[in-house]
């Protein structure tokens, strides 16, 4: 597996339950993934969903959102520390519930 497919996977994990809107994840050096949070579960993909651009990008590089995905309070020490930057409409933070993937 790839650290590209293991992102992948891993934000998968992470994203299940909706937040209706759509946010675009882009790890440095590597392809932009995209969550459909309209849908239950939350659809996770290389490519954005027809019909609704993203809403909310986050910057970073890729072992910081590995970390984000396997839980904890990564995602908060990341922002607060600047290795994650997010732009765009910050009330979608508001309705994210990441779940832990293993």
């Amino acid at each position: 597996m790839t650290a590209t497919d293991l992102l992948l996977a891993a934000a998968a994990g992470a994203f299940r339950k909706p937040f209706g809107a759509v946010l675009k994840i882009a790890p440095e050096g590597a392809p932009a993934i995209f969550v459909d949070g309209r849908t239950d579960p939350c659809a996770v993909a290389h490519s954005p969903p027809g019909g609704a651009p993203p809403v909310c990008v986050w910057r970073a590089g890729a072992d910081t959102l590995l970390r984000i995905f396997q839980g904890g309070r990564a995602l908060e020490s990341a922002y607060l520390s600047g290795r994650l930057k997010i732009s765009g409409d910050m009330s979608v933070m508001a309705r994210l519930i990441l779940e832990s993937s293993p």
